[in-house]
This record gives structure tokens, C-alpha cells and sequence, in this order.
């Protein structure tokens, strides 16, 4: 009975040693599993809220979800999007899809000149699809950063209404590039904090 307490006792400690020994350590585990929660600022062209603050959530090392409030061209613009992240590396392409909405600018008329011609119009809600692609880096330090290049598509029809005059050619364009679908150049700089949870 007592060699079988012996040798049951020594099986349980080579259990115990193999497990740790096979357990990785934290620096080897992918850095958005052991960092996955974090605040960052956005800022660039048609980008996912302008210009504001963001916050990032790595759900897992291959999947992680942005979402945030800022200003733009169309008023206060709220936004959320899904990006898919191709390696654990710190740093990796991603591809993402989201979706932003701008409350426009709320009744307030706005007003363009060019060379004499003088415009009014207003800006309506502006919902928005963005297809983006690029790329991402953590660090172990927490530092993060992320640019990306797509694509904002207008769900609607129309969101600017004419108030008074005729815009030029000039003044049309002004504001199909300002107020309606267009290039996503975006740029977020940020921290990624670690988790509390222990692996």
C-alpha cells in the first residue's frame, strides 16, 4: 500500500511538471489574445467616425470589432465595423466591413461660394457601408496603431438639399466629394491594455 501511495505520488508530480512545461508563456501567446481591449483616435478621409476617439475589442486573435463617435463632413458621425485579422503577429493585414451613420448637420444651412455663385443647402442623416482593407500592429508594450484603404458607400439616394442657388460644376463636386460616397484613407493611433485574465 505504501509503495502504491510512493508511486501514485511521484506520477502526480510528473502530471503536474508536464502540464506547466507545455503551458506557454505569456510572451508566446498572440498578442491580442493577452491585449484585447483598447482606446484609440481616428482620424483621415471618409474614415470610420471622422475624426474621434474609437475603442478596439479583440474578441480573438483573428476577429476584432471597432466602434466609436467623432465629426465629419455630415455632423456627428457613429460608427461600428468588424474586421477579420489574418495573422497573430503584432503586426497584420486585415480586411473589415462596418457601417457609419452622420446626423447631419441638423437643420443648419451651410453655405459655399465660388467666384460669386453663392450656394445654401443642408445636410440630411447620412447612413454608410465601408469596405476597408489594411493593416494593424500591437505591440507587447500595448502601443497600437492601424491604417486602412476602402471604400463608403451612400445608402441613400440624396443627402445634401439645395436651399438657395445653382452650384457650379466646381461647387457639385465640392460637395459629392465631401457629403457623398468616396475613398476610405484612415489612419488610428492607440493603446491596447492587457487583460486581467491570467492563461
Amino acid at each position: 500500500m505504501k509503495r502504491l501511495a510512493i508511486c501514485f505520488a511521484f506520477c502526480l508530480i510528473c502530471f503536474t511538471s508536464s502540464a506547466q512545461l507545455e503551458m506557454p508563456a505569456m510572451e508566446d501567446l498572440p498578442v491580442r489574445l493577452t491585449r484585447s481591449i483598447g482606446i484609440s483616435m481616428d482620424m483621415g478621409w471618409n474614415g470610420l467616425v471622422g475624426f474621434g476617439p474609437t475603442i478596439q475589442y479583440f474578441v480573438s486573435p483573428h476577429f476584432g470589432i471597432d466602434a466609436g463617435v467623432g465629426l465629419s463632413g455630415t455632423g456627428i458621425k457613429l460608427g461600428g465595423r468588424g474586421r477579420y485579422i489574418f495573422l497573430e503577429k503584432k503586426f497584420s493585414p486585415f480586411v473589415g466591413a462596418g457601417f457609419n451613420y452622420g446626423l447631419g448637420s441638423r437643420g443648419n444651412e451651410i453655405v459655399l461660394e465660388d467666384e460669386g455663385n453663392v450656394i445654401s443647402f443642408i445636410v440630411k442623416p447620412s447612413p454608410f457601408l465601408q469596405l476597408t482593407a489594411g493593416g494593424d500592429l500591437v505591440t507587447g508594450s500595448g502601443f497600437f496603431m492601424m491604417f486602412d484603404l476602402g471604400y463608403s458607400i451612400l445608402l441613400v439616394g440624396e443627402n445634401v438639399e439645395l436651399q438657395s442657388g445653382t452650384p457650379t460644376d466646381l461647387q457639385q463636386l465640392s460637395i459629392d466629394l465631401v457629403y457623398g460616397s468616396g475613398i476610405v484613407i484612415e489612419f488610428r493611433v492607440g493603446f491596447i491594455f492587457k487583460n486581467s485574465r491570467s492563461y
